[in-house]
């Protein structure tokens, strides 16, 4: 059961396309403590204030926990994988269109930046900031650190991806701002990260 641990509170979300650079982050920084900050995947290893984290699959915590778990020993972690209920909490997930409203699961959408996005709502954000969300290739590459190492996968289908998106409840979206150049996500309010930082 996710609880209401973030009601009312605006949240940055990051995820790990081209977009995300070292400017952005540093942006990111002195406004830390005015948001709840989220990360997915591979966000951790370039942002040193994450207020939580999530990664769906067992594969990539295989590859990751231990290098996860060095620089963020005691940081809230979520995953689908039940290879690591032990280690991780475990949330469950199903294929839906929208946002979950059950606070006892979260819709997939494809993609762990939309499954980020269904915890952050759940936990009561009430805004969302989105950065690292490009949901395409950018002169080839498709996340900042370029791609995957052996073993994970390399898929992107990014068209199911951002028709997942535009399947969000319209009222949601609302709350939703894309901080992010060069991004597919066209259905919400695009604008820039600094503006919205000193709103």
């Amino acid at each position: 059961m996710i609880q209401q641990k973030y009601k009312n509170k605006k949240a940055i979300l990051i995820a790990t396309g081209p977009s995300l650079t070292e400017e952005v982050i540093e942006t990111i920084r002195p406004y830390k403590d005015d948001f709840v900050i989220f990360g997915c995947n591979d966000s951790y290893k370039v942002v040193d204030f994450l207020d939580f984290h999530y990664a769906c699959d067992n594969k990539w915590w295989k590859f990751h926990y231990d290098t996860f778990k060095e620089k963020y020993p005691h940081l809230q972690a979520w995953t689908q994988a039940k290879e690591y209920q032990d280690k991780l909490t475990i949330i469950k997930g199903k294929p839906a269109k929208g946002l979950s409203l059950d606070s006892s699961l979260i819709h997939w959408g494809s993609n762990s930046g939309y499954q980020l996005l269904n915890i952050a709502f759940l936990m009561g954000c009430s805004k969302f900031i989105l950065v690292g969300y490009n949901m395409q290739a950018i002169k080839g590459k498709k996340h900042y650190f370029g791609e995957h190492p052996p073993g994970l996968s390399k898929n992107s289908p990014y068209n199911k991806f951002v028709a997942a998106f535009n399947t969000i409840q319209p009222e949601i979206k609302e709350l939703i701002i894309n901080c992010t150049p060069n991004s597919a996500l066209k259905m919400f309010k695009q604008k820039d990260l600094r503006e919205v930082l000193c709103e």
